[in-house]
């Protein structure tokens, strides 16, 4: 492969992977190369910097069965994390039933998310969606009007029809029996300069069977709650409950979007704070969103259930030169919308943007998983590990006592951890675990050993200080591969050591290795003049080297090991069709699976093998819509599922 092909390549996998403009660069030793290959390596790390998923780590043996009745106060929190990007597109309040998620577009219609893959079931744009009880049936709201879809027959009937002018239907979702649909309606009237003003919001209920509807209160965002004649509503931006049958009304909590769980234990609802500070004479106030989770029982506890924070975008002071005035208004870095509990009860879906303008401000879909149980120290190890991998700073740093200002990095970046075991120093408790390292289009894999103290907190356990214990990392330097520990270099293997028939024709390089924990190093050997490539392992042990692939069409870009060394994912670029591809390689039976056949009928932009979460594979695939979401697949029972 020439050098023009390989910066054509790069091109096409930075215009196709997800943008995190976020992250820092990182160099590392710097090693003698050619000239074409530092421009490379320039291109590689800006590559690197768009590696990220969206990841939700959605552990089934913590979110099954979870949730018993306790205070929303005593509630813990084990995930939040972002595991689908909308990109630039907006998207209304979505809708879950057994691990299916709905989620409405604007513009674009509503989409089905499941293990299956993704695909459009409504063509109509719909800004808001809610399913039933048994997951047969979805209301959503369009163009101002309501409609009913039956999931299993396809076959939409509107419910109730607005003008799209003065009078308008909003925010349908079922009640707990199915029976009713709970709704807002909305009319609006010009006002006598210009514009429109709000003239009526009230909550609404029509029976399906007999269609006739009765108003509950004035608000809007009105749901029902399981086993009470009541609802809870918003109104004048606060939280409202209201007893139907003693026709009164109580105040929660200020906030928006109340959703009630499932199970009828909790409302969780959007809560903005505000932060004021002067500088140089100018009031400077920060709006800091956040999600709140209290109880029906009593609403006597409360608890915030996502940590915002200060948005490192905004330069407050520079605002305050620029502009004369006497105060300035600001947001924290993220705003939250439209709250949704799980089917489950087990966890809260809900909106998240990005205040930053950088290319477009950036909508995900969050998922906070919540128990009643503290978290394990391992627990916590591992969340901070998954935290780094998806280079989620803010989840990280509320997981560790004393944060950094910065954790993650661009290249090398991690790709893979393993928890080794936990024990204590005295009375401190630590856990053991490694973090494997990569160089995206590059010759380096490194694993790092450290250990993680931890000592009591109010969701279980906080890290408290980490202590490098040793690092290892397999890298290539004039030609030869060389494992480098203590500060010494390792001779393994060079170029002549390959066998020939093991060889590209022509000139080739060592391109991207991994290293198993079996004691087998997997390298790459890349023709420069041609898309030739062979994947080799070498083991370390009885010096053999065996032939894994060889693909005559591209390259690979990135390749990770699972924790038992039985599994290999490798990230390819296909020279003839431009797209990006994963090939999944049993390493113990020589079997190699195309992980985009595992998806059928779903119109793929680009897929990437994320990391390996154990033994399990984090997969991100992105729609032609744009859409960005991850899989985990397990390859010992071939499950997927979205996460």
């Amino acid at each position: 492969m020439d050098e023009k092909r390989i910066e054509d390549g790069l091109n096409k996998i930075k215009e196709q992977i997800p943008v995190n403009y976020e992250l820092k660069k990182r160099l590392r030793k710097s090693f003698k190369k050619n000239g074409w290959r530092n421009k490379l390596l320039a291109m590689v790390a800006a590559a690197a910097l768009l590696l990220m998923i969206l990841y939700s780590f959605g552990n089934k043996n913590f979110t099954d069965n979870l949730i018993q009745k306790v205070n929303a106060a005593d509630l813990k929190i084990l995930n939040q994390m972002s595991f689908i990007n909308m990109g630039k597109i907006n998207a209304g309040k979505i809708a879950e039933y057994n691990g299916t998620i709905y989620i409405p577009l604007y513009d674009k219609g509503i989409f089905e998310y499941n293990s299956k893959g993704f695909k459009k079931i409504s063509d109509r744009p719909a800004d808001y969606v809610s399913i039933s009880a048994d997951g047969t049936k979805l209301v959503f709201s369009s163009n101002g009007s309501i409609y009913l879809r039956d999931l299993e027959t396809g076959q939409e009937r509107q419910l109730l029809k607005g003008d799209e002018t003065s009078t308008f239907y909003e925010n349908p979702s079922f009640s707990p029996d199915r029976n009713k649909i709970i709704y807002t309606k909305k009319v609006y009237a010009p006002r006598e300069t210009h514009g429109f003003e709000v003239k009526e919001s009230s909550i609404y209920a029509v029976d399906l069977k007999t269609l006739k509807a009765v108003k509950y209160a004035d608000g809007s965002y009105g749901s029902f709650i399981k086993g009470r004649d009541a609802i809870v509503f918003e109104k004048d931006n606060k939280i409202i409950y209201k007893d139907l049958k003693e026709n009164k009304e109580k105040v929660v909590d200020s906030g928006r979007f109340p959703a009630v769980s499932p199970d009828g234990y909790y409302i969780a609802y959007e809560k903005t704070q505000s932060n004021a500070e002067e500088i140089d004479g100018v009031k400077v106030v920060e709006d800091v969103s956040n999600i709140w989770v209290t109880d029906v029982e009593s609403f006597a506890t409360k608890k915030q259930v996502t940590m915002n924070v200060e948005n490192k975008y905004i330069n407050k002071e520079n605002m305050v030169k620029d502009k004369k005035v006497k105060s300035i208004a600001i947001e924290a870095l993220y705003s939250y919308y439209d709250p949704v509990w799980s089917s489950s009860s087990n966890s809260i879906f809900v909106l998240k943007n990005t205040n930053a303008d950088f290319k477009g401000n950036i909508m995900q879909l969050m998922r906070i998983d919540l128990s009643k149980e503290k978290l394990r120290a391992e627990d916590v190890v591992r969340r901070y590990l998954q935290a780094l991998i998806v280079r989620d700073d803010d989840f990280a740093k509320i997981l560790m006592k004393n944060p950094p200002s910065s954790l993650t990095i661009s290249n090398p970046h991690p790709v893979a951890y393993a928890i080794l075991k936990s024990g204590s120093e005295g009375e401190k408790m630590y856990v053991d675990a490694e973090l494997s390292y990569a160089y995206t289009m590059d010759s380096y894999y490194s694993i790092q050993k450290s250990r993680y103290y931890l000592e009591p907190a109010n969701n279980g356990y906080i890290i408290s200080s980490v202590k490098n214990l040793n690092t290892v990392e397999y890298v290539s330097k004039n030609d030869i591969l060389y494992k480098v520990e203590n500060q010494k270099d390792i001779k393994l293997l060079d170029k002549n050591s390959v066998p020939k028939e093991y060889i590209p024709d022509g000139n080739y390089r060592f391109g991207p290795v991994a290293f198993s924990r079996t004691g087998v190093l997997i390298f790459t050997m890349q023709g420069v003049n041609k898309p030739e490539v062979k994947l080799l392992a070498y083991n370390l042990n009885d010096k053999e080297f065996k032939m894994i692939d060889s693909v005559d069409n591209g390259f690979f870009y990135e390749l990770k090991v699972d924790e038992s060394g039985k599994y290999l994912a490798a990230n390819f670029f296909d020279e003839r069709t431009k797209k990006n591809g994963v090939y999944l390689y049993d390493l113990s039976i020589d079997k190699k699976t195309r992980v985009s056949s595992m998806f059928t009928g779903v119109e793929i932009s680009n897929i990437a093998a994320e990391f390996w979460n154990g033994d399990k594979l984090i997969i991100d695939i992105t729609s032609n819509a744009g859409q960005t979401v991850s899989y985990e697949y397990n390859p010992l029972t071939a499950e997927m599922n979205i996460q």
